[in-house]
């Protein structure tokens, strides 16, 4: 029973940065493709859509605008 329920959290931590990962969206206007696949309910398959999505951004190669922190200063 205890190797059983140890399985089953290794498990959970093992997936929970995926699944943190799914639910951050970047700032700003995502790329048209992308916005395409959204409305499918699946995510862009080009490479430069899914190398800036692990960035936490918007491919700005296919058209998408990331919003820039603006700095304060006081």
């Amino acid at each position: 029973m205890k190797t059983i329920l140890l399985a089953i959290a290794a498990a959970s931590l093992a997936f929970a940065p995926l699944a943190q990962a799914e639910t951050t969206k970047p700032s700003g206007a995502p790329a048209g493709c992308c916005k395409k696949a959204a409305a499918s309910e699946k995510a862009c398959g080009h490479g430069c859509c899914v190398t800036a999505a692990k960035d936490g951004k918007n491919c700005e190669k296919c058209g998408g605008k990331n919003e820039s922190k603006a700095e304060t200063t006081s």
